[in-house]
This record gives structure tokens, C-alpha cells and sequence, in this order.
């Protein structure tokens, strides 16, 4: 090119450019602009159906929910919902196809109550909050978790509702349960639920909601295993409960009774849940992303928790090894162990296989196996668990198996 000239480029090759890159500008413009309409139409018509239910007496009963929390380093943490009551929480267990798909429709299908006030009391503490537009309270209570009795694995929060969303409505009320860690804990556990404790297909989108869409909790599967390997990990020093079990997943909250229900008919210890506001709102569509959510809710635990190590319990459908090794790497030393069950049978080895090598080269145990049995032995070498309580989990598997009992 000779000195002082200047590039010429061919013809219309400028006008692709410029609309190469208007294009990748203006499509997640427009993505977000229309999501951002779409929040705001929903969030307007169920302030009108609200208003026009209230006005033609047409309300439902409230009920109250109330979402196990916890008491840790920051205070007490508490989350429930106000929504009209259509009978899904309330319905009979059933193994009827139709009725769990009705029911689960319902379950989704909620009126919330928005800016209910609720008031709260534990101890000698009092205090008050409102639902949101979307009938949650979500609220952070300054509180020593010392002050609370002791010894207790749960205590006890009341909630109260007052009146006035609707006419002549009588106050509700519950009992909301707090997770209350024993001082002679030596560890905690965080697990996933969706196929890591019950069979979902969470990786396999069909099968995910044919699973969720047409299951009770009396009907839906624990992995072979499971039930011994989390008992063993929860038993400590004082009693049955004395190590605490968090549940973090991407399933909403819509699904709380289910799972809580799906613990107790296994005898899987009980904890905390952090699920997943399912929905459209100004920043994602419906439920967001897994991995940000998962990332959220652990260091959450973790900064509740300070003086604890945890074993993080996931599987291989949703990518749980990339995101522990990111914990790990972000709290050096605070992860004690990573097991991972393998739910894909091969398939995908690329995807299965995130962060279990950045979780070795930390000098932190890993499993990657069908079942957690791998998991109960790894525990077991590290003196975790009993050896007596490792073999019970292989009894299990072993069973289960034999009996054409294990998930497929």
C-alpha cells in the first residue's frame, strides 16, 4: 500500500459489518425488552385480578407457608410465602397419574398475596414483614443463634398473618422450623436433590417434567444408597442430627411440600432448602440460571457457618463439579470432600468431567460413580463415617439392585 493512502474496503463489505454488529446488539436488546414488557403485563394483571377478586368477594382462603430456615452467623434466616389456598398442599397423598398431574398444575398455577404483613416472634423478639409481589418474604433476623434453646435440632419461629387483603379474614398462623447447628458438629453436608437423592432426569429435559409432572412424593424414587450414606454423615456426637444437611437446587419453590415429604418417607435427615423463584421477572426468564443460584445459596451457607467444613454432595446432569470446584478454589481448606454421581452412564464425558480435575489438583477426594457407595467408602477412609455404616450403604445398593428396585 503506497504512504497516505487509505484502505478502501469492497463494496457493501462496511454495511455488513455495521450490520453484523447491530445485529448482535440489537438481539439481546430486544430479548430483554421484551421480557421486561412481559414482567411488567404479568405484574399488572394480577394486580388487576387481585383487585377485581377482592371487589366481587371472590378471594380464596389464605394459607401460610413457611420454608425451613436457619440460624447461623449472620442471624436467622426466614422464608415463606401467603398464597389462596386451591388445594394442592392440602390434597391426600395419591399414586393417581391424573391427580398428580392436576396437582402439579396447581402447584405452579398459585394466587399469590402480595404486601401481606406478617408478624414474627422467637424468643423475646418480635417483629414484622410483608409478602412481595410474588407472596414470599424473605427476611434476615438479627439474632444470636446462642440464645436459642438448646439442646434442639429445630426450634421453633411463630408466624402470624394479619387481617385486612380481604373482608372479615381471620389472622392464619405457623410454626416456621429453624435449623439450630449443635457447637459439637464437625462438619456439614450440601447436596443437590434433582438426581443426586430422588430420580428426576433433570439432565433430560422430557423426561425431567414427565418425571415431575406425573410424581407424588410417595411415588417418586430414592437412589439406592442414599438414605444410609446421608444418616451416617448427619450422626455425630450428639445424636442423629448433630452434623447439618443443606438441599440446594434449581427446582422451585412451588415443589417444597413434595420434597419435604419425599425426606420424611425415606428417613433422609431433614434441613434447610434453597430452591428457586420459578417465574419471569425484569432480569431472567423463569427460573434463571443453575449455576449462579447454586453458587449463591452455598456461599450463603458458607458465610453462615464460618467455624465449618462441608462435604458437597451433586451429580453429573447439571455440571455440580464445575461449580464446586469454583467453591473450593474461592474457600481454600472449607471443602472437605466432593462426590459426584454419575446420572449420564458415559454419555457426555467432556461435561461430566468439569472441575474434577481442578478439585484433585486441590488435594480434595472426589468420586464419580453410578451410586453414592463410592461416596460412603471415601468417608469411611477418611473417618467420616464407621466402617459399620459404609457397609450398610453397599447392603443397600447391593439390595436395591438385586431387587430391580434401582433407579434406571
Amino acid at each position: 500500500m503506497e504512504p497516505g493512502s487509505r484502505r478502501v474496503s469492497p463494496p457493501g463489505c462496511a454495511f455488513r459489518d455495521w450490520r453484523l454488529r447491530r445485529k448482535a446488539y440489537v438481539g439481546p436488546m430486544a430479548a430483554r425488552t421484551v421480557r421486561k414488557a412481559l414482567y411488567w403485563t404479568e405484574k399488572r394483571w394480577d394486580r388487576v385480578r387481585f383487585r377485581i377478586k377482592r371487589k366481587l368477594d371472590m378471594l380464596g382462603t389464605p394459607i401460610l407457608l413457611p420454608f425451613a430456615g436457619m440460624a447461623g452467623a449472620e442471624g436467622v434466616w426466614i422464608r415463606g410465602r401467603v398464597i389462596e389456598d386451591n388445594g394442592a398442599i392440602s390434597a391426600p397423598p395419591t399414586r393417581s397419574l391424573f391427580e398428580n398431574i392436576k396437582l402439579t398444575f396447581k402447584r405452579y398455577e398459585t394466587d399469590e398475596i402480595a404486601d401481606a404483613r406478617i408478624f414474627w416472634e422467637i424468643g423475646d423478639k418480635k417483629g414484622e414483614t410483608r409478602t412481595d409481589i410474588e407472596g414470599y418474604f424473605d427476611l434476615l433476623i438479627d439474632i444470636d443463634p446462642e440464645s436459642l434453646d438448646k439442646p434442639v435440632d429445630f426450634a421453633r419461629i411463630e408466624l402470624g398473618k394479619a387481617p385486612g387483603y380481604e373482608r372479615a379474614q381471620a389472622p392464619i398462623g405457623a410454626e416456621l422450623p429453624i435449623r439450630v447447628v449443635s457447637s459439637r458438629a464437625e462438619y456439614g453436608v450440601i447436596s443437590d436433590i434433582d438426581d443426586t437423592i430422588v430420580e428426576t432426569g433433570a439432565f433430560n429435559l422430557v423426561k425431567h417434567w414427565r418425571t415431575v409432572v406425573a410424581n407424588s412424593a410417595e411415588t417418586r424414587t430414592a437412589f439406592p444408597g442414599v438414605s444410609h450414606f446421608y444418616r451416617a454423615l448427619a450422626r455425630g456426637a450428639d445424636g442423629a442430627m448433630t452434623n447439618p444437611v443443606f438441599y440446594v437446587s434449581s427446582s422451585p419453590w412451588n415443589l417444597y411440600d413434595l420434597f419435604e415429604r419425599f425426606l420424611v418417607i425415606h428417613d433422609i435427615p431433614r434441613g434447610p432448602l434453597f430452591l428457586k423463584d420459578f417465574g419471569l421477572d425484569a432480569t431472567k426468564w423463569l427460573t434463571g440460571g443453575h449455576d449462579g443460584h447454586k453458587t449463591k445459596q452455598i456461599e450463603r451457607i458458607f458465610r453462615a457457618y464460618p467455624h465449618l467444613n462441608f462435604l458437597l454432595i451433586g451429580d453429573s446432569g447439571q455440571d455440580d463439579g464445575r461449580i464446586y470446584a469454583d467453591i473450593a478454589a474461592a474457600h481454600p481448606g472449607r471443602v472437605l470432600q466432593v462426590h459426584i454421581r454419575d446420572v449420564t452412564k458415559g454419555i457426555l464425558k467432556s461435561h461430566i468431567t468439569n472441575g474434577i480435575d481442578e478439585l484433585r489438583a486441590l488435594n480434595i477426594p472426589v468420586t464419580l460413580a453410578p451410586t453414592l457407595y463410592e461416596a460412603a467408602r471415601a468417608a469411611g477412609d477418611a473417618g467420616l463415617i464407621t466402617e459399620a455404616e459404609v457397609a450398610e450403604v453397599r447392603a443397600d445398593v447391593a439390595e436395591r439392585e438385586r431387587r430391580g428396585e434401582a433407579p434406571e
